[in-house]
């Protein structure tokens, strides 16, 4: 921060406690009203090998602060033991403590670091904010201890919240598409957050007190805040806190209206294609984008003059439902984003897209336990956090299967993730405010039971990790269905250069996370980048697009032509048998498509999650359409999520009508999957001919 930047590490002939300096502005005539004038720097007491450093600073409009530090050694971030900080001249002081720790909370809006560091020597001349001061004078007195402050217990590891400062006017949950209507968030509805243990919120201007009053980190206020008082607040987090889903806004900004206009790129289109469009956009988006918002917000204000200071917002997470890019989005930049929390896409749960995957890469994933499928989305976020030393997190969609929302919340916690949201606005994604307490209580609850002083140390638990070719992904709101990046044109029946299939690379990706998962060893998963090598492991596994399988144990290297399938799991799967029947009129064939599924070992079970009634219906079959090119591929959904299935006492009829206005060869890839995981798929050819 902008203390540190003037009171960093102390030349070997540094002053005794009790020297103090005066400083004023130089070289501006007239100064904006924020703008600093005229400021007091002072060595205080000593504590053992502790210093104590203050700042009182007076701005042009006769506004002060004050600013203490007491460090060990340099007077950095890492050496910082207390911090206190007073707005106003009659304002209490209030001191910034880590709730489990006791050490100092810094503000973290910036990495001030970058700022020129003067030694603590009250040198004729410092740079501080942006601007050149002098020294008018420099005496000796009494050292002053710190006041006595308010303490702000603050928990840097657990920041959990809402995304609004708006809550549900009728908190009825809504499955119909219709929208709820929000109302203003007030100081009660931010007491009540509190209370049930949420740590970060949304403000504008005028809520901006009652969080800071409250205790609660906060965001939002679009620079309405004074300046340079909210930097030093530990409690304020900047004016934005998230870079929005790139990964998605390369594919449907940048990537989908290209394809639109350009067949060829539709069909040529690669998973190491797909790659550099998100290069190109996530670059922007650091460049550009969230990260310049709080110096660009701070630029346009008529009362700030920043001089030179510049600086990227370094808090930021980048929230992403494409969590197979956390490497890469966390590894582009040292400082921002700081962390990468998943949101999921779409109806995600466990009773759907388990299955799914089941069904679509061949392996046995118990489709009941929410750990197969919570390990595979946290072992993206928890590698890309132990390759870069940064944080992640997860979040919770209305959308999201709710059983399972209370269980990955405190699974997340146990394996070191540190931000916890809550999506709520927008239809059927908004989380209604009730439901936001109390799964944040619940979380709260559990974290006060189960106290984690360090939650790097879980970062690091993964023994194996599995590597997969950058560009491959799980499908985004298809997840667990035939394609990557949510588009047909990356649809897994299409091949790589080497003429492998992408659902083979992806298969054998998916069989050593089963083995992982069945034999009990905590695994990772990150994108094979180049010069961002994954250390640490026991055994690293490299998925590589030849279909073949590398695996290194220390300096052991065992190449297999495929996966390492664990023991599947006995008994027949289903029987499933496809029939179809059409109908061409007016250039368009009607195809009616019925499957008839068998249960044989056990019941088959798989939804496409909450219909427009909020019921998880049976659907049994998933399907798919390919063709009639290799770049055309849909997932075939009923309408309101109703699939039209008639179920009897040997297993159930599943209907499935569809339009084809192409000629050309078709596929329909039909599959279903009991409840222990056993898949059956069935592919039908359809051609319709040149008309």
């Amino acid at each position: 921060m902008t203390l540190l930047a003037l009171i960093a590490p102390a030349a070997p002939a540094q002053p005794p406690p009790g020297t103090v300096a005066r400083y004023r502005l130089a070289g501006v005539t007239v100064p904006r009203a924020s703008l600093v004038t005229a400021f007091t720097l002072s060595l205080g007491p000593r504590e053992g090998e502790r210093q104590w450093v203050s700042l009182a600073a007076t701005k042009a409009n006769g506004e002060e602060f004050r600013v203490w530090l007491l460090s060990t050694g340099e007077a950095s971030r890492a050496g910082a033991d207390r911090y206190l900080f007073q707005e106003g001249r009659d304002g209490k002081p209030r001191e910034y403590r880590n709730a489990l720790s006791g050490r100092a909370v810094l503000p973290s809006q910036g990495d001030w670091e970058m700022l020129p560091t003067p030694a603590i020597s009250f040198s004729g001349e410092v740079h501080y904010l942006g601007h050149r001061y002098s020294r008018e004078s420099i005496e000796q007195r009494t050292p002053e201890p710190p006041p006595a402050a308010d303490v702000v217990m603050l928990r840097p590891g657990l920041l959990m919240g809402p995304a609004s400062n708006t809550r549900q006017k009728d908190e009825t949950r809504r499955y119909d598409g219709s929208d709820y209507e929000l109302v203003r968030l007030t100081r009660e509805d931010y007491r009540r957050m509190r209370d049930a243990g949420i740590t970060c919120v949304r403000v504008d201007a005028e809520q901006a007190p009652w969080a800071d009053e409250l205790g609660l980190y906060y965001w939002g206020a679009g620079n309405r805040l004074p300046f340079p008082e909210s930097l030093y607040r530990s409690q304020y987090l900047g004016p934005a806190l998230f870079l929005d889903e790139p990964a998605v806004g390369t594919r449907d900004h940048a990537v989908r209206p290209r394809f639109a206009r350009d067949e060829a790129f539709r069909k040529s289109i690669t998973p190491k294609g797909m790659l550099e469009e998100f290069r190109k956009y996530y670059e922007h988006a650091l460049r550009e984008g969230v990260p310049r918002s709080l110096i660009k917000g701070l630029r346009a204000r008529p009362d700030v003059d920043l001089g030179d200071l510049d600086f990227p917002q370094t808090n930021l997470y980048t929230w992403e439902t494409m969590v197979s890019t956390a490497a890469y989005q966390l590894s582009r930049d040292p400082r921002v984003p700081d962390a990468m929390v998943f949101e999921p896409p779409g109806r995600i749960g466990t009773r759907r897209t388990l299955p799914e995957m089941d069904m679509t890469y061949g392996v046995q994933l118990p489709p009941d336990d929410p750990k197969a499928l919570a390990d595979i989305i946290f072992g993206f976020l928890r590698g890309a956090a132990r390759l870069t030393g940064k944080q992640w997190g997860m979040s919770i969609y209305g959308a999201f299967e709710r059983a399972d929302a209370p269980w990955w919340l405190t699974h997340a916690y146990d394996m070191g993730a540190t931000r916890f949201f809550f999506w709520d606005n927008y239809q059927l994604a908004c989380v209604p405010f009730g439901e936001v307490l109390t799964l944040s209580r619940h979380l709260s609850d559990y974290a006060r039971a189960h106290p984690r002083p360090d939650p790097g140390r879980p970062r690091m638990a993964a023994r194996t990790v599995i590597l997969l070719p950058p560009g491959y992904d799980l499908g985004h709101v298809q997840t667990g269905k035939g394609n990557m990046w949510g588009v047909g044109e990356l649809n897994l029946e299409r091949k790589n250069a080497y003429g492998i299939s992408y659902r083979t690379v992806m298969a054998n990706f998916f069989t050593e996370i089963e083995r992982c998962f069945k034999l009990g060893v905590p695994y990772d998963l990150l994108w094979d980048l180049p010069g961002a090598p994954a250390t640490g492991y026991r055994e690293i596994v490299r998925i590589r697009e030849d279909g073949k399988v590398e695996v290194r144990e220390a300096e052991n290297v065992t190449v297999l032509d495929h996966a390492r399938t664990p023991p599947g799991i006995s008994g027949a799967p289903p029987k499933l048998t496809l029939t179809l029947s059409s109908h061409a009129a007016n250039g368009v064939t009607e195809v009616t498509a019925r499957a008839r599924v068998e249960e044989t070992s056990a019941a088959v079970y798989y939804t496409y999650g909450a219909d427009n009634e909020g019921i998880y219906r049976n659907a049994m079959v998933a399907w798919e359409l390919y063709g009639p090119e290799e770049q055309d591929q849909a997932v075939l959904v009923p309408e309101h999520l109703k699939p039209n299935v008639v179920m009897d006492k040997q297993g159930g009829t599943v209907e499935v009508r569809f339009s084809l206005r192409r000629p050309g060869a078709y596929r329909l890839r039909a599959s279903t999957v009991d409840v222990a995981g056993r898949a059956t798929v069935e592919w039908m050819p359809i051609t319709i001919g040149a008309r």
